[in-house]
């Protein structure tokens, strides 16, 4: 039997966060706005223009690719299974990363303020060695390990408590 065979609870988080959607979006707006004057209409930006090539190397990352990456692809996955929680910030982890219930000592819901305690959302950690894994929001589950302290962002934490009970 496979490991994601004996899931009890899956949460996938994206990037929804409004105000994140529009920073993003106007940046590549920009990217799509310069690039179209510059190459099709021949209306160089600026004083001193990027050559064409530079600019269309930065339209292709800014304009395309970043806003596919950050609001399509990038993803927060958290499972419970019968060993264990597992966690995979897709697509930076190619593999899911895992806290055995073995290891954990002690767990519990919390509210946290992310960009205090850990500078922002991602896979953050801050000065006490603690690391968070979180998208969005403020609620979490903290996990007290051996040598560590890891927060898991998530937008069910009655569920994913419940679900962690039920196997630890």
């Amino acid at each position: 039997m496979k490991k994601q065979d004996n899931v009890i609870f899956r949460e996938v988080q994206y990037f929804r966060q409004v105000w994140l959607w529009v920073l993003v979006l106007l940046l590549a707006g920009f990217m799509w706005y310069i690039t179209i004057k510059q190459i099709i209409f021949g209306v160089a930006m600026g004083d001193n223009p990027a050559p064409d090539v530079l600019l269309i190397i930065f339209w292709l990352v800014f304009g395309i690719l970043f806003p596919v990456f950050m609001l399509w692809m990038c993803r927060l996955i958290i499972e419970v299974r019968s060993d264990g929680i597992y966690i995979r910030f897709a697509p930076f982890h190619s593999q899911y990363k895992s806290f055995l219930f073995k290891d954990i000592i002690s767990y519990k819901s919390v509210i946290y303020n992310p960009l205090k305690r850990f500078g922002g959302w991602g896979v953050r950690f801050n000065a006490k060695g603690e690391t968070a894994y979180s998208i969005s929001g403020k609620q979490g589950i903290e996990l007290r390990l051996r040598n560590s302290t890891v927060v898991v962002g998530t937008q069910n934490p009655d569920k994913l408590l419940k679900a962690m009970s039920s196997k630890s």
